[in-house]
């Protein structure tokens, strides 16, 4: 196994925060095409479960269309025990991307989803405490803008972060089959990345890719610190702050479109 695809899995197994609750952060896009007519087909797991699917393509300069799905079902082994996450979304979007130079590839983009959620946990009870049982059951529409860069080092490794802020609006919010007085949030997501192109030949002729990502997500203007807020039942837990990790491979059609065309160099 070469000496970055080695550092890039052990980096993901280092930093794997799974995120679980009934608001679930999706990561970035900061799709990796540079020109018109490219496109990518990503599969990601956020290694608690979670699984992610998306396409991006570029119908014309500097124009990108996107959208992806999701599934996430995670429920306890052991019989005796109540907890599990379950959930599916949807997201569509459209964007722009840049370069910058030989090495630098910049964008963005903003579109709007949907999600169905349902988490089942208990948190607390120690000695002589009970635990404080959740059962959430949301569907919200969210929508996203999202700002990217990619620095590309050489032929197999590149380097990038992103940041997205989601506007999340609960049409269903319920605990223990009790309504939640919490209608919105918005939150923060800023998200780092790695990845590694395989195959040989110049870094855009490579067909396959893998990404390792950590991202977090906070909601804006909640202070975990802040205890002296009084926040209706439920509603502290949903604003709390949550860290992700994901791992994933990319296709990308038109590199693999190139290399079967008779007599191409893959340009």
């Amino acid at each position: 196994m070469n000496k970055p695809l080695l550092a890039l899995l052990l980096a993901s197994c280092a930093h794997c925060l799974a995120g679980c609750v009934v608001y679930q952060p999706t990561q970035c896009a900061a799709p990796q095409i540079t020109g018109s007519r490219q496109s990518e087909i990503t599969a990601s797991t956020y290694l608690n479960s979670r699984y992610e699917l998306s396409g991006t393509y570029s119908p014309l300069p500097h124009l990108l269309v996107r959208a992806s799905t999701g599934s996430l079902r995670n429920d306890s082994r052991d019989t005796r025990d109540s907890t599990y996450y379950r959930g599916h979304h949807y997201d569509f979007g459209l964007g722009t991307y840049w370069r910058l130079g030989s090495r630098w590839v910049v964008g963005g983009l903003g579109g709007f989803g949907q999600a169905r959620n349902e988490a089942a946990y208990s948190i607390g009870g120690f000695i002589l405490s009970y635990p404080t049982r959740y059962e959430f059951d949301a569907r919200y529409n969210k929508l996203f803008g999202e700002v990217y860069g990619i620095f590309q080092t050489g032929d197999v490794i590149s380097l990038g972060a992103a940041y997205r802020i989601t506007q999340v609006r609960f049409t269903t919010l319920t605990d223990q089959r009790t309504p939640v007085d919490l209608s919105s949030m918005t939150r923060s997501e800023p998200m780092l990345f790695m990845r590694v192109r395989l195959g040989n030949g110049p870094f855009e002729d490579r067909p396959v890719q893998l990404q390792a990502a950590w991202g977090t997500s906070a909601t804006f203007g909640y202070d975990e610190r802040n205890s002296q807020t009084i926040y209706a039942p439920g509603v502290r837990e949903l604003k709390q702050g949550r860290g992700y990790t994901t791992v994933g491979i990319t296709i990308f059609p038109h590199c693999l479109f190139r290399k079967v065309q008779p007599g191409g160099n893959g340009r």
